[in-house]
């Protein structure tokens, strides 16, 4: 009897063991339990170099996204059990699950990392060595942050944001399994179109274009700032989409975005040689003359780099101060004679002398 009544407190603790046993299996099996920890906002830690690290996944922007298909192991290729240990840096040119139609391969963003490593967003030089501050060039991260995927539905040739109905309709009528056509027809749509808006991209360039640290480390110019006081910039802040932002300026027309060459390269989209050619892309000024190009865009008001502008902003401040000084004391001086009309500065002690003329009778 004794050794039966300790089994029977033995069973229960032994059943949820194997129970979780299971659970962790299962969670191995279809990683839907992943989400089980990292559901939660203040799933944190400090690392070893005193860094706060934030696990929370934002299971509603994953979800929207483009990865939503992939399981978290197709990236986290080094975690194979739960709770796991502390995650490598995902490498994202590593093969995915997808197959690429045209290569019918599995798909691999090593294309796109080849084009960003010859930009000017890249790590080494032509010769083949590391550039300095190396660490301030980016990564993917670093840019695809959080992106925004806006899925355009087009309809009897209406564009409009967000998935069609009417359209997808059609893609039911013979992708019936699963959500495939819904899936399929966001992914393809949001690539007919920038992912982000210009604001937004705006942003992503100013965490380093607009930090005064890095571009003193590069010789930079204030790029961000004097985008955002052009005409294109004051359009962008007022919320307009078609007008261009950084991309649109740096990158040539047809080409990967990731191909962002210096203004010194022959073949950059913003070579003295090119610029006009950049003003006149498809989707700008397409009859714009080559004076159109021939302004600086991002001149700022350095007296050492650009004296010209630097001493025309002083004369036009200095005139503005002439012009708006002299006016006021023109208000102030009439506001005196109206509250005192008697008031004067100099007094003159002469008799007056009235001249009468006689009245001829």
């Amino acid at each position: 009897m004794h050794y039966l009544t300790r089994a029977k407190r033995i069973f229960p603790l032994l059943s949820i063991f194997l129970l979780l046993n299971v659970n962790i299996d299962l969670a191995m099996a279809n990683e839907l339990n992943c989400m089980m920890c990292h559901k939660h906002r203040g799933l944190s830690r400090i690392n070893e170099k005193g860094e706060f690290r934030l696990f929370y996944i934002n299971s509603e922007l994953f979800e929207s996204g483009p990865h939503r298909r992939n399981q978290c192991s197709d990236c986290h290729t080094d975690i194979d059990r739960i709770p796991h240990k502390p995650a490598k840096k995902v490498d994202c040119t590593q093969q995915c699950h997808m197959i690429e139609p045209s290569g019918k391969e599995k798909f691999s963003h090593k294309s796109i990392a080849k084009t960003l490593a010859s930009s000017v967003h890249g790590k080494i030089d032509a010769d083949g060595k590391e550039k300095e501050h190396a660490e301030d060039f980016p990564g993917c991260k670093d840019c695809h942050d959080q992106p925004l995927y806006r899925p355009i539905s087009v309809f009897k040739g209406v564009a409009k944001h967000g998935v069609s109905e009417r359209s997808i309709s059609r893609c039911k009528s013979c992708h019936t399994g699963g959500n495939f056509a819904e899936d399929f027809y966001e992914h393809i749509t949001s690539r007919l179109h920038k992912t982000r808006f210009s604001k937004e991209i705006i942003e992503v360039c100013a965490k380093c274009h607009q930090d005064p640290e890095f571009r003193k480390r590069h010789d930079l110019d204030d790029v961000v700032t004097s985008y955002k006081q052009t005409f294109h910039g004051k359009m962008v802040a007022l919320g307009s989409e078609r007008t261009p932002d950084c991309i649109d300026c740096h990158v040539v027309e047809g080409e990967n975005n990731h191909l962002i060459e210096a203004k010194t390269v022959a073949t950059s989209s913003t070579h003295p040689s090119n610029v006009g050619n950049t003003c006149r892309a498809s989707d700008c000024h397409k009859n714009a003359s080559e004076q159109l190009a021939g302004f600086q865009t991002h001149v700022t008001y350095d007296r050492e780099k650009y004296p010209l502008q630097f001493y025309m902003l002083m004369g036009f401040k200095a005139l503005m101060a002439i012009v708006l000084y002299f006016f006021l004391t023109l208000i102030f001086l009439e506001l005196l004679r109206r509250l005192f009309p008697r008031f004067a500065f100099f007094k003159d002690n002469k008799p007056h002398h009235k001249s009468v003329k006689s009245r001829e009778e």
